[in-house]
């Protein structure tokens, strides 16, 4: 299965939905969840990170549904960016439409994407960390409608200082508040593949997380690739999904 997918609906999305289907299928996956992008409020200037129309997204997502019924279990999902200003018209959103699944997904701290490396200007590896994950940790205590947390360490991928393994353990008691609050909730996390493209070779969270995070209590997990493209339908699942074996 893959349940991180983005389409055409997604700003920075390649592929029509029929697309995803069809080359799902040909990859001899079983089950996707199609989960475009809606950020509220994107931060940067003449970007918008929105479903235009949600009720044709839906739709559409539907009539792919059934005429691939027998071959691919599809999922109607969405990425929901969260920042503490738009929690509840993303709640909103996410209750005025069927979602079948929601990932909860923390791109932007303090009006900065990381993807931007004005993010990182004037802080050290560890403040930058440390402000991500508090961040996180702030938003889930106040926002419940979502399945699972997107891509804990999303970061890592931006980050302009050198790469060390001992990064992905940074501020481990601020990871072992989020996990915890997160079972708390009934929450899952997502082993996001997308990760074994970084230099890190590991995905979101890594293995030491994810055991971490079933040592807690936590028995939810979804694996998806983050794809944008047919390139990156399935990428890494299987290698995600021997990772999760190992964490028990």
């Amino acid at each position: 299965m893959d349940f991180h997918i983005h389409t055409k609906y997604s700003t920075d999305g390649e592929m029509a939905i029929e697309e995803v289907c069809i080359k799902a299928i040909e990859m001899g996956l079983k089950e996707i969840a199609i989960t475009d992008h809606i950020d509220i409020d994107w931060p940067v200037p003449g970007v918008v990170f929105d479903i235009p129309d949600i009720d044709e997204y839906i739709k559409e997502i539907e009539d792919n549904k059934k005429r691939f019924k027998g071959q691919l279990s599809i999922k109607t999902g969405i990425e929901m960016g969260l920042q503490p200003h738009v929690l509840e018209d993303a709640s909103k959103i996410i209750n005025s439409y069927p979602f079948d699944f929601v990932i909860g997904s923390v791109h932007i701290i303090d009006r900065f994407d990381p993807y931007q490396g004005d993010y990182f200007k004037s802080k050290s590896k560890e403040e930058s960390y440390e402000l991500y994950y508090r961040e996180i940790l702030s938003l889930i205590k106040d926002f419940d409608d979502f399945d699972v947390l997107g891509h804990i360490g999303y970061i890592k991928r931006y980050s302009p200082f050198p790469y060390h393994k001992e990064d992905e353990l940074l501020h481990l008691d601020l990871i072992d508040k989020i996990l915890n609050t997160l079972i708390k909730k009934g929450k899952g996390i997502e082993v996001n593949t997308s990760g074994f493209r970084h230099m890190s070779e590991c995905p979101m969270p890594p293995l030491e997380i994810i055991i971490r995070y079933r040592q807690l209590g936590g028995s939810i997990l979804t694996i998806g690739s983050d794809a944008h493209n047919a390139y990156g339908i399935g990428f890494g699942i299987e290698a995600g999904l021997e990772l999760i074996e190992q964490s028990g």
